[in-house]
């Protein structure tokens, strides 16, 4: 199929060459040439269209890179650096696609792994909170009980005071009941209340 349209168009541009060769001549030259049918097929159809031939040139002009067997070497290179671009085109596509899913993996290693800081800093904190509380709540246990501890021993004070006041009470009670008996005016008051019974 490719060599029969390879022909096709190689008889084409034969007939193309051959319009432009004869183009200054008239129509029946065309006609007498010694040409197979389809260049004349050709020739009426041009005819026929009024196509201008330097147009229909420049259609056909790049196919016949494939068409001709001996094509000028700038076209051969220029073919081939057009494979090498598309082919350098696609490898750099390929290239970039992988580099991009790469990217796309290193980001998403980054966001997990600063997932994971985030997670690891909260649990820190909320532990360090929990500490702060316990320690506060110790504190202040701490604190009632020496505040409880400081009232038992204002509360034991001042009854050890009142204890020592009775006793000082005592010692000078005695001590006047000592100086009333030397002087012989110590009067009991249990012997006043016997006496006073008697009578």
């Amino acid at each position: 199929m490719t060599l029969f349209v390879i022909s096709n168009r190689q008889k084409e541009l034969e007939a193309v060459f051959l319009l432009c060769k004869e183009s200054s001549k008239a129509a029946e030259d065309v006609e007498n040439a010694n040409l197979d049918s389809s260049v004349l097929q050709i020739s009426k159809v041009i005819k026929e269209k009024a196509t201008k031939l330097e147009v229909l040139k420049s259609q056909i002009e790049p196919l016949g890179i494939f068409n001709r067997q001996t094509s000028q070497w700038e076209e051969k290179s220029a073919v081939v650096r057009l494979a090498n671009k598309i082919q350098k085109y696609n490898r750099n596509k390929r290239w970039r696609k992988k580099k991009r899913k790469r990217v796309a993996e290193k980001l998403t290693k980054e966001h997990e792994r600063f997932d994971q800081a985030d997670q690891e800093a909260d649990e820190w904190r909320a532990r360090e909170i929990a500490k702060d509380i316990a320690r506060r709540k110790v504190k202040k246990m701490k604190e009632i009980v020496n505040l409880k501890a400081t009232e038992e021993i204002k509360r034991l004070e001042s009854e050890l005071e009142m204890v020592l006041i009775v006793e000082k009470l005592q010692e000078l009670r005695s001590l006047r009941i000592q100086k009333l008996k030397k002087q012989g005016k110590f009067f009991s008051p249990f012997l006043t209340m016997i006496t006073f019974n008697l009578f």
